[in-house]
């Protein structure tokens, strides 16, 4: 159901909405029904209320992938920084067999492949954090994007994303690094991403590459080619190969 893939399948209203007027505009919002919707707001309807089953309004349309939906629940005052936090299986959930639950945050939500960048650039128009610390960074969910990831990520730069942030200590840039995706740190170094910015020595893009050159990989590859002009960059930055961390040296100097 909230597979962060290229398709995303709605839960039915009432697994999260139970009665009254939250089934109602959660049912609304499903359907896509625009004009009920207004009917509602224009007769108070409270769009940061969060339903029962723990979902915001904002984050149910977004899982609808109705752009429409959406762009009229933020013009009337939805807030696209509050987080969602709900049961997986709110079946399951109420039998008491599966208590796993998830978080949701529209904006770390738009960086998913399933979703087009007009979602990401929309959230941030009405106001969305680029910078939220209290959950994925969505930097990090677009990098999951091989088709606009690219775009979303250098779209959240330029509305002031930080690069080096990560909740886990180990930035965006680092992470790729480690995966070998070059394309990509190259990508983030042009963007001003820190390629040391970790709070671990050894598990940084110098380290990495360290780890390339080491694993014997084919240097002339594309791949390796790219690794090499990573390597370069570094160099430029006083940044000496091989790499040793401070970690290692302090080890092997005890």
């Amino acid at each position: 159901m909230f597979k962060k893939s290229y398709k995303i399948n709605a839960p039915e209203p009432q697994l999260y909405f139970t009665t009254g007027e939250e089934l109602k505009m959660a049912t609304a919002i499903y359907d896509g029904d625009l004009h009920s919707i207004q009917s509602m707001i224009d007769n108070g309807f409270d769009l940061n209320r969060i339903g029962r089953g723990g979902m915001t309004y904002l984050y149910y349309a977004m899982l609808t992938m109705n752009y429409d939906t959406m762009e009229l629940l933020l013009k009337n005052g939805a807030n696209p920084n509050m987080h969602s936090k709900f049961f997986t299986y709110p079946d399951l959930h109420k039998k008491g067999q599966n208590d796993e639950q998830n978080t949701g945050v529209c904006l770390e939500y738009s960086g998913y492949p399933a979703y087009d960048i007009k979602y990401m650039k929309l959230l941030i128009k009405y106001g969305a954090n680029v910078n939220d610390t209290t959950y994925i960074n969505p930097v990090s969910s677009s990098a999951d994007d091989k088709l606009q990831g690219k775009e979303k990520i250098k779209y959240l730069v330029d509305h002031g994303a930080n690069l080096d942030f990560s909740l886990t200590g180990t930035s965006l840039i680092c992470g790729e690094a480690s995966a070998y995706d070059w394309d990509m740190v190259l990508f983030l170094l042009s963007l001003g991403a820190d390629p040391m910015a970790s709070e671990d020595s050894d598990f940084n893009v110098a380290s990495a590459v360290q780890d390339y050159y080491d694993e014997g990989f084919d240097l002339d590859s594309e791949n390796g080619k790219m690794a090499q002009e990573v390597k370069r960059r570094l160099e430029q930055r006083g940044i000496k190969f091989p790499y040793h961390p401070t970690s290692q040296t302090t080890s092997s100097g005890s």
